[in-house]
């Protein structure tokens, strides 16, 4: 009875253990909800650092086509004063966190409310706000960035 007792603690310990492991297999991007004034907290987070602000919908082929550009830029350049934050307009978080844990987003992503969508005049997507390291606004693009975009962004705009 106590082999018993002891097979059945064993397997329960083992299968936690093995349940834990699955949930650490996905993205540690963990995605939450802001609102208005959220880009401008941003600013003031990564002062002296160019930022681009990404606003993208899971659902948007061109949002869907830049993404490994834009994961590719991160990593190659995100300890030389440059980041990029994704903020997310789907309707809900979870098709938010979805997205990031299936394309394996390393960058910082946010899911927005409607506030900070009006805020920011967010009619089309994809639309990004490229800040200079000094917070000011260097350009606002709508439609998908390009590579050789990134790169001038992440090397020029400092």
């Amino acid at each position: 009875m106590k082999k018993l007792i002891l097979l059945l603690l064993t397997v329960v310990l083992m299968s936690g253990c093995f349940g834990s492991k699955k949930e650490s297999e996905g993205s540690a991007n963990k995605v939450t909800t802001v609102s208005k004034g959220f880009v401008d907290e941003l600013k003031k987070q990564y002062a002296g650092k160019a930022i681009i602000v990404n606003f993208f919908g899971s659902w948007c082929p061109p949002c869907i086509k830049e993404t490994p550009d834009f994961i590719e830029a991160y990593e190659k350049y995100k300890g030389d004063d440059f980041v990029i934050v994704g903020i997310s307009v789907d309707k809900t978080l979870e098709d938010a966190q979805k997205f990031v844990d299936e394309h394996k987003i390393t960058y910082p992503v946010f899911h927005a409310d409607s506030n900070l969508g009006m805020e920011m005049n967010i009619y089309t997507i994809p639309a990004s706000f490229i800040f200079k390291p000094d917070g000011q606004l260097f350009d606002r693009v709508e439609g998908p960035l390009s590579p050789t975009q990134l790169e001038y962004i992440a090397t020029k705009l400092k």
